[in-house]
């Protein structure tokens, strides 16, 4: 059985940090290019809930041989497979809610704590958050 816990985030390279100028909208998260973590964002209160992706049944399963490398069926694929992972979420450990609806990685960015987009097309400067703790599922 799954179980949620809080962990220093830095212990698997997720990174909380204020982004100069909207620092109003909270703390946003990032990630280091080899962490090895995903998260799902909740879609009613924004807390993420992170864990390993290879230890994930949805997103460590193979590739189904009749699916391409590459195309309109793969990326249908792709997303069915992390609609499954959002949805095989336990409920939200700050709200109670049932729905996930982002899918967070390294190019995947999440929404501020208050909900707010983050804009990736701006050059962002952060203030990283040291022993901020988050949500892990292991």
């Amino acid at each position: 059985m799954n179980h949620l816990k809080k962990i220093n985030a830095n212990t698997v390279g997720v990174i909380p940090a204020y982004v100069k100028g909207m620092k109003n909208h909270g703390l946003c998260y990032f990630l280091w290019e080899t962490a090895n973590a995903v998260g799902a964002q909740c879609s009613k209160c924004n807390a993420i809930v992170w864990q390993n992706p290879r230890e994930n049944s949805i997103l460590n399963e193979p590739k189904p041989a009749h699916v391409p490398e590459s195309g309109a069926n793969y990326t249908a694929y792709y997303k069915q497979k992390i609609t499954r992972y959002l949805n095989s979420q336990p409920n939200c450990p700050e709200c109670g809610s049932d729905h996930f609806d982002l899918f967070v990685n390294n190019v995947n960015f999440p929404r501020f704590e208050d909900g707010t987009e983050f804009d990736e097309s701006q050059e962002a400067e952060l203030e990283e958050r040291n022993n901020e703790l988050i949500w892990w599922l292991d």
